[in-house]
């Protein structure tokens, strides 16, 4: 989980998504709950302001580093 984070700052990436459910949706679909998606967040969030990178953006590269990887998926 920490590669994505990681990954997810230092890539771009571009999401059709906008706003706050569909983004916790997401990230509680690949994490498994609804606790982890809130802490993710809260953590995209805060490297969101501080590198001035759009939350939608960072949320999506974080999910598709999930889905690509073993250390993220919910079972």
């Amino acid at each position: 989980m920490i590669a994505a984070l990681v990954i997810a700052l230092a890539t771009p990436a571009f999401a059709g998504i906008f706003d706050y459910e569909s983004l916790h949706r997401r990230l509680a679909a690949v994490l498994g709950s609804q606790t982890k998606a809130d802490a993710v967040y809260d953590k995209l969030m805060q490297q969101a302001n501080g590198y001035g990178q759009p939350i939608e953006f960072l949320v999506d590269a974080f999910v598709n580093v999930c889905m690509a990887s073993d250390d993220c998926m919910s079972n």
